[in-house]
């Protein structure tokens, strides 16, 4: 029997054409070059949220727009969201650790 409540999936990757966006529960907590697969701890996204959008808007093609207080920004267009794996939202953690405010 398939679940049919609320969904509980709070975790997405959005990929960019350069970036990995994290975010959980439509905060982004960390941000990844896809290059290099490097952290980057202090990249302007951390910390801000996803702009609403209507349900059912497809997200692939079009930029991500995040905000926050002072500041609003918009990515490249979105190429692929995924779920990341436990092993990777462990290391959320160490990013937000190593982040210089």
């Amino acid at each position: 029997m398939p679940y049919c409540g609320p969904n509980r999936r709070v975790h997405a990757v959005f990929v960019t054409r350069h970036r990995e966006y994290h975010v959980r529960a439509g905060v982004c907590v960390a941000v990844r070059d896809l290059g290099t697969l490097t952290w980057i701890s202090n990249h302007a996204a951390m910390g801000l949220c996803l702009e609403q959008e209507p349900e059912g808007t497809r997200l692939v093609g079009r930029p991500l727009v995040m905000w926050g207080a002072d500041r609003k920004i918009e990515t490249s267009n979105v190429t692929d969201i995924f779920r990341p794996n436990r092993n990777v939202v462990q290391m959320y953690g160490i990013v937000k650790a190593l982040r210089h405010d």
